[in-house]
This record gives C-alpha cells, sequence and structure tokens, in this order.
C-alpha cells in the first residue's frame, strides 16, 4: 500500500484522492501511548499522541499540514516559499526543511519575541537549510516585509510566490488534522480502549485545533476536543477557529458530498485561557512545572511556547477530574536532526541575539520598546 493510500482521511473518504493537494511527507500514523508514570503521579490516565515524531528531520504538527500545503506548493509549480514567524519559530525550520527537499527557496520574515536558548538554537539552524531571513520587528513589520518580498521574489523568480502563513492554518493545513483524529479514532479502537473524555492541544495559528475538531467531528469522537490559548486572542478566539472548521468542511464536502455536512458556532469551541501568561512564548511558571514534570516522569522533551502550557492545563483538569482519561496531543518537534551553523552568517539585525556588544537598532512599527522582545 503506498503511503498515500493508508492516510486515514483517503480511507474514510477514498473521492478526496486525486482530488485534494497532497505530497507524502509524514511518518504516519504517529504513535498512541499511554503515560503510565504520570498517569500514576497524578491519578487520572493520561495518553499521548506523540506528533513530535512524524519526520525523522523535523518533527511536529507542521508535517501533517504540510502533507497538504506542499502538495498544492508542487501543483502549482512554485519556485519559492514565502512564510514568518517569531524568532525562535519551528514553523519556520519546518517549512525550509520540507523546501529544500523539493528545491525551493524559502523566504523567512522575523518579528521580535522573548529571546532564549531555544531561540538561539533555531536562528543557528537558519543558514544550514539555505532560508533568506529577514527581521522585520513586530506584526506590523512582517506584514509589510511579507509585501516586498512577494513582489521581490515574484519578479526574480518569474512565477508566483507560494504564501504560507504562520502555522499555516490555511484550510489546506487544517485537513492535516483532520486526517490526525481520523488516525487516532481508528487507533482508540485498536488498542480497545474507550475514548478518552477530553483531548488537550495547544492553540497559537489554530490550524491544529481546528482540524482536530472537524475530525473529531467526522469521525464521532465522544470526548471533548480543548484547545489552550498560547497567543494573543487577536490572533486565537472562538470566532474564527469556528470559521476554520467551518471553511473546511465546505471544502471537504465540495470535493466529496459523501462528507457529513458540518458546520459549529463559536459557542461551541472550547478554547481555554489563563495559560498565555504576559504573551506570546513567556515562559510561566504553570509551563516550566509541566515541562520538568513530563520530562521526569515520562523523558518526553516539551517546550514552554506552545506544548508546555498545554500539558499544564491538562495537569489542572485532573486535579478537578480525578480518574479521567485524557489525551494530550504533542505537536513539538521531539529531536529535531537539524544542523546549526555560524551566527554570523545571519544579517546583521539579528547579531544582538547572540553578542549584544552588536549595536543594531529593533525597529518595532508600532513603537513598542520591551525589553523582554527587542533591543535598540
Amino acid at each position: 500500500m503506498s503511503r498515500q493510500m493508508n492516510r486515514a482521511l483517503f480511507e474514510a473518504f477514498p473521492a478526496l484522492r486525486g482530488r485534494v493537494p497532497f505530497v507524502p511527507l509524514a511518518d504516519l500514523p504517529t504513535p498512541l501511548e499511554r503515560m503510565e508514570h504520570l498517569s500514576a503521579e497524578v491519578g487520572a490516565e493520561i495518553w499521548v499522541k506523540r506528533d513530535g515524531l512524524t519526520h525523522p528531520v523535523y518533527g511536529g504538527n507542521k508535517m501533517r499540514k504540510f502533507e497538504f500545503v506542499f502538495g498544492d506548493v508542487l501543483r502549482r509549480g512554485a519556485k519559492v516559499v514565502l512564510t514568518g514567524g517569531g524568532l525562535g519559530s519551528h514553523h519556520i525550520l519546518a517549512t525550509a526543511v520540507i523546501a529544500r527537499q523539493f528545491g525551493l527557496q524559502t523566504v523567512c520574515a522575523y518579528y521580535c519575541q522573548p529571546i532564549s536558548d531555544e531561540v538561539r538554537h533555531a536562528l543557528q539552524a537558519t543558514p544550514p537549510l539555505g532560508i533568506e531571513a529577514h527581521f522585520c520587528g513586530d506584526y506590523v513589520g512582517m506584514a509589510l516585509g511579507f509585501l516586498w518580498q512577494y513582489v521581490r521574489w515574484t519578479v526574480r523568480s518569474g512565477r508566483p510566490v507560494y504564501f504560507i502563513y504562520p502555522g499555516a492554518p490555511g484550510t489546506l493545513g487544517v485537513l492535516g488534522y483532520v486526517n490526525a483524529a481520523l488516525e487516532i479514532k481508528r487507533q482508540w479502537e485498536e488498542v480497545g480502549v474507550p475514548e478518552p473524555e477530553a483531548a488537550f492541544v495547544a492553540v497559537g495559528s489554530c490550524g491544529t485545533f481546528a482540524g482536530l475538531i472537524l475530525g473529531a467531528r467526522l469521525a464521532g469522537w465522544r470526548g471533548r476536543v480543548i484547545g489552550v490559548r498560547v497567543i494573543e486572542e487577536d490572533v486565537a478566539n472562538r470566532p474564527r477557529i469556528a470559521r476554520m472548521v467551518n471553511r473546511a468542511a465546505a471544502y471537504l464536502r465540495r470535493l466529496d458530498p459523501t462528507v457529513p455536512s458540518l458546520r459549529i458556532a463559536p459557542d461551541e469551541v472550547e478554547l481555554l485561557d489563563g495559560y498565555l501568561g504576559p504573551g506570546y512564548a513567556h515562559p510561566t511558571p504553570q509551563a516550566r512545572r509541566a515541562v520538568e514534570w513530563v520530562a521526569r516522569t515520562e523523558g518526553l522533551p516539551l517546550e514552554t511556547t506552545y506544548t508546555g502550557k498545554a500539558m499544564a492545563a491538562l495537569l489542572d483538569y485532573t486535579t478537578a477530574h480525578p480518574g479521567a482519561r485524557l489525551l494530550f496531543v504533542d505537536t513539538y518537534a521531539e529531536s529535531p536532526a537539524i544542523e546549526e551553523g555560524d551566527w554570523r552568517q545571519l544579517p546583521r539585525p539579528f547579531w544582538p541575539i547572540f553578542d549584544p556588544s552588536v549595536k543594531v537598532r529593533c525597529w518595532c512599527w508600532r513603537g513598542r520598546r520591551d525589553p523582554d522582545f527587542c533591543w535598540k
């Protein structure tokens, strides 16, 4: 059986095969495992969907999305992929890994986030992946950077640039986690254990969460799908997530009328607040505690921007629901096998991250001067 044939989405709805853009990239299915030691300590039954193992070079949730997104990239014949994210963006690195696989140029715009060792490691991986990196300050600067680089590279390459919104939350990206939910449903049936009463996942650009919600409906999950917001509310909110679910559902039904007609309202979206902390990528005490607890009991690496905050919410849930069977969807690349280069190969605006003696002003278009984000 080909790698495409064993995708749960195509098995559930065979008419979608060949109609939905697709290229096999991920090592699927990823394991569904019980977290024995953590479960014993918290008095609940906790399972993990290990999507950190989706790819041998760079795992995580993006590889599921890219099976559909890069299927469209190849279908359109683009030569350049344009995207962006925070300074420590895993989305950017995953994009570059796959773009390089197909001989495509990756062009990226970076906005500020709190500086950490993980941010430095991510940036040092940028030169070996061939990323053309541009520092843009904040969200406004990133949007302007996108516009300029789109025009510049369209002229330079002679073909339209393929733009991937940070996090790949478009309809094709959402399909990656529709497929994941159908895959998880099949795994629960194989292990012969009743489905969990709730599944927890971090919510940033919202595509993973929207896909799980839609996939759970299509699969007939009886449990709850709970998202944990790890970014500001103007990016992740219930109306936006509902729109993403409904657009993806309508898209699938247009391509295959056997797909059930589904539509959800914003008040049906279970999105938890209270775990973000001061802002995106700011570590919180709860996230640090969750990361340390899971590392000690299970040896599973999490981080404080996304998965640590989602796990903190799950652990809080166990306090109020002892004995509950719960699922944690791990979206973090567990053991990235990418080379780190010399940070001096980055454009000069990035240098103060590694050497504070280098004086480069951080131009934030909104005039914000947050010492955790910016340098002068």
